[in-house]
Formats: structure tokens, sequence, C-alpha cells
């Protein structure tokens, strides 16, 4: 099998990567192809692999390039998790908007930051998809690169490659829905779909029965109101004893599941970009909640960079279980699905692709976020039918904008850029949503060639 890794300087992608290639067998003696126009994070990430490699005796061939098309060739699947500038340039994302007024925990999906983001990636991951259709025409493109719905459905859109997002979010909604009500997920089954950063729960099960009342009174209960908790106990006595999830952290996503019916997730950091509008009247410490992303990615970065350096020198040990449980992120669902499709094993996991259907009330071809079952004979999606009318508008009115966001990326056009902030949720005023605009076209002009 030949894996390529593009953007594979990440810290936060390529570390749990490799880490997962490199303890399971299926990958033996597999072509590990790594590319980055970076050619010092390069170099790093690929002495990892090959120590990983010497390690756990997984006779790997290692191939690293800062041009992706001298790996391509021959390709099995290509795992996308590029960032075009880089940290520094996330944070012009945050920072610019925030002199506007905006407000944006994390910045990359929705709002000034979001576009912007897609700004930059859009051109780039169509043309992966458009060299991929050259290259290695029968390949997969694994995206996890952000904003994960608008660059999923622009590859599918404008090239031939099949690109499939993907994004724990979906299973942490789901984890934290299990801690909130005290009870090991393996008891449960969870029906979640909509957008990537604001998928919904649907349905939550325990033992095959209706739980999200049972999460309604869970929360009541954190929040200090544990009657209808207590009712619960009496009928289901494993939840007398239970460690829940303390819930001060997301009050906007308890706020719109009671008013709404259904839960969002992955968090409010995600979910209020949104929502924008409710974010002063809902969230209390707004310093804190401004470019929380940001502030955690700069904190947390030069640790794992350390860490990979250490790695890379053969100045710690590399321990098979330690390695795959310190750097476990992402990768965990990406190795299922192939897991699943290698070996046939008929399980579920969730993935980001074009809506044929499978959401009855969103738009056709927008890169929505379901359930699939994965076998020998690949993906097959859920259809999840309608999605409940009240949380419906928010995904439609978002979903309508990508394709303006598509055109103003590929076509370098200020004018669709600008109309693409006007329409969203962010926007209350005109002229500041133009003059932001215009701010960063300049701040990051070096990383938009389109708009030259």
């Amino acid at each position: 099998m030949k894996i390529v890794i593009i953007g594979a300087g990440s810290i936060a992608f390529t570390p749990s990567l490799l880490s997962g290639f490199a303890t399971d067998a299926r990958y033996r003696s597999a072509t590990i192809g790594l590319v980055d126009v970076k050619s010092d994070a390069l170099d790093l990430v690929a002495r990892v692999a090959r120590r990983a490699s010497r390690e756990f005796n997984m006779d790997w061939t290692v191939l690293a390039s800062t041009e992706r098309r001298d790996v391509l060739a021959g390709a099995d699947l290509v795992i996308a998790t590029i960032g075009v500038g880089g940290v520094d340039v996330w944070e012009l994302d945050v920072g610019i908007p925030y002199k506007y007024g905006f407000i944006q925990p994390v910045g990359d999906t929705t709002g000034p930051g979001g576009l912007f983001r897609a700004l930059r990636h859009i051109p780039v991951l169509v043309a992966i998809g458009q060299d991929m259709e050259r290259i290695c025409p029968g390949a997969t493109l694994y995206n996890f690169t952000n904003p994960l719905t608008v660059l999923t459905q622009a590859v599918n859109r404008l090239t031939r490659t099949r690109c499939v997002g993907l994004c724990v979010g979906p299973d942490l909604t789901w984890d934290h829905a299990c801690r909130v009500v005290g009870v090991e997920k393996k008891r449960t089954n969870a029906v979640l779909g909509g957008l990537n950063h604001l998928h919904w729960l649907l349905d939550f099960r325990i033992d095959g029965q209706d739980a999200m009342p049972v999460l309604a009174a869970a929360l009541d209960e954190l929040e200090g109101d544990g009657a209808k908790m207590e009712a619960f106990r009496a009928k289901d006595g494993h939840l007398a004893k239970r460690p829940q999830e303390p819930q001060a952290g997301q009050p906007l996503c308890v706020g719109l599941f009671r008013r709404l019916g259904a839960y969002p997730g992955p968090g409010d950091g995600h979910v209020a970009e949104f929502f924008p509008q409710l974010i002063r009247s809902t969230i209390r410490d707004l310093d804190a909640f401004q470019g929380q992303a940001i502030r955690h990615v700069r904190e947390s970065y030069p640790q794992l960079t350390a860490k990979m350096t250490a790695i890379a020198d053969d100045s710690v040990p590399l321990d098979t279980e330690a390695f795959a449980r310190e750097m476990t992120w992402e990768h965990t669902q990406l190795l299922g699905i192939l897991a699943a499709q290698q070996d046939n094993l008929n399980r579920t996991y969730y993935v980001n692709i074009p809506n044929r259907g499978h959401i009855h009330n969103l738009p056709d071809g927008v890169a929505v976020e379901i359930p699939a079952r994965v076998d020998a004979a690949g993906l097959h999606p859920y259809a999840l039918g309608d999605l409940p009318k009240a949380i419906v508008p928010v995904l439609v009115q978002r979903a309508a904008v990508l394709e303006i966001v598509i055109e103003a990326a590929m076509e370098g056009s200020r004018r669709k850029a600008i109309q693409a902030l006007c329409q969203d949720a962010y926007c209350t005023d005109l002229g500041v949503a133009e003059r932001c605009v215009d701010e960063m076209l300049k701040a990051e002009a070096a990383y938009l060639p389109n708009f030259q």
C-alpha cells in the first residue's frame, strides 16, 4: 500500500497518523509519501517516520518531497492536512476581525476567519485533486483540513477525485453525551448529522431506549436541579453512581438543545461561530472565548514539536503502546475506515461527503456530515431523511453561501468574498464587512495568489 500525506509537517495530524500506521501490521512494507512545502518540517517528520519503521519493524519505504507530484504516482490513498500560511496567518484570521467586533473562538469554519481560511485552501485542495486525476486516478483523498465542508465540497465539485472529509467531532459529541449521563458508550447508540462543526445529536439511546430525556435531565442536575434525574435513577439503577461531565463550558450548546430539541456539537467553540448573534448574551468571559483555539495551539505545539524532535533524534525511547496512545487523535477514524474496508468489518463511521439525498432538506451536493457503514465494498452512507425543522434554517443558510465562497477562491474575486461575508451570520454592518475583507486581503496577500 502507498499512503501519501500532503501537509506532512502538521503537528496536529501527522504524528497521530504515523503512530496509527506504525502500530498496525496491515501497513507493514507500505510506502509512506510525505509532502510539505516547509523543508525543515518535512525533514523532521520523515526522520520520525523512518525511526517508527525501524522500531516497529514495519519495513517502510519513506519518500519525502516538497513537490507532491514527485510522490503521488501509485498512491492508494492521499491524506490532506495542509495549513496554508500556518499558525501565523491563522492568527490574522482571528485577530484582524476582532478589531471590527467579530468574536471568533476558533476562526476556521465560518465568519471572516473561516472565509479567509477557505480562500487560501480551496485552490490548493482543488489542485491536489486535479493532480490526483492524472497521477493516481484510483486513489481517494481523505481531507482533514478546515474549513472541512467547503473544501470537501470544492474538490468533489471541481475535480473527478473522490474526496471524503473526516473530523472527530461527532464522536466527541457522542462521548460527551455519555459522560453527561454517566453511561458506558458501548451501551448506547447515537445518530448525528448536519454540517461539519455544526452536527446535531438527533437520537440517543441507552440499551435501545430513548435517552434524550435522560440527557436533558442530567443537564438539569448538573445545573443544580436534580429532581428529573432522580426520577430516572429510580427507573435505571446504573445511573446512580457515575462520573459526570461538568457543563459550565457549554452554555450555548445546552441552551440550543433545550429550545431546539437536538444537541449541537462539537462544543461551544465551533457551534458559536454558526450563531454569532448569541455569543455576547450566552458566553460570560468573552476575552477568554475570543481566540481560544489559537492560544491553545500556541501553548501546545512547541511541546509537541519538542517531542517529535526527541523521537526523530533517538533521544527518547519509542514504546509501542505509549507512542500510539500519546500521539492518538484524529487518525483513529481514518484507521477504522481503512480497516473496515480491508477486513469487511461492516462498521459505522462519520464522514463528510456530498449530499445525494442523504439529508432531504439540505441542498444537493453540499458536503454533509453523516454516518456511513463501511465494508469491503466501501462507504454506504445512511439516509437521515428530513432533519428537524427547528435546526434546518442555520444549516441551509450556511450551505447556501458555500458556492459563493468556492467561486471567490477560484476566481480571486474580491466582490464575491465580500458577498460571502455579507451573507454570513457574523455580518451586522455591510460597511464593516467590506473593510474587514479588504484589510485581510492586504494582510494575507502572499497566500492568496488568485487575488493578485
